[in-house]
Order: structure tokens, then sequence, then C-alpha cells
């Protein structure tokens, strides 16, 4: 699965794993803080890949998933 994060049209982090929680965990933390400080509603998670059978969308706003607790990390 791969989750990239994006924000205005640009790639500003992304994340790679066999599970989703992982790549998705992988993808925020490669997000540099000044996007999180600064337009945290404004960034989009695109979803590419095997989701381990989870039923994921295609995109989804970051804060959907930047707050659940870690699972990885």
């Amino acid at each position: 699965m791969q989750v990239t994060a994006i924000y205005q049209g640009s790639e500003i982090g992304y994340g790679e794993g066999q599970h989703y929680i992982y790549a998705i965990e992988e993808c925020i933390n490669s997000i540099d803080s000044m996007y999180i400080d600064n337009a945290l509603n404004d960034i989009e998670l695109h979803f590419v890949g095997n989701t381990d059978g989870a039923t994921l969308p295609k995109i989804a706003n970051l804060t959907d998933y930047l707050y659940r607790e870690k699972e990885y990390f």
C-alpha cells in the first residue's frame, strides 16, 4: 500500500508498507510540521494499492487519520 500526502497539488509526504495502517502512519510522520501547523485542513491523503481487506477511500482528509491512536510507532 502507498499513501501520499498532497497539499495544493504537490506531494508533501509519502508512506509505504504491506499494511495500510503502517503506510498511513509513515506518510503522516514524513509531513513537515510546517504543513501540519499551517495547512492541516487542506492536506489530502491519496491511497493506492492493497488495503488488506479494509475499505478505504481513494482520497481522504489528513485530519481523518492524524489524531487516531498510533499502532506502529
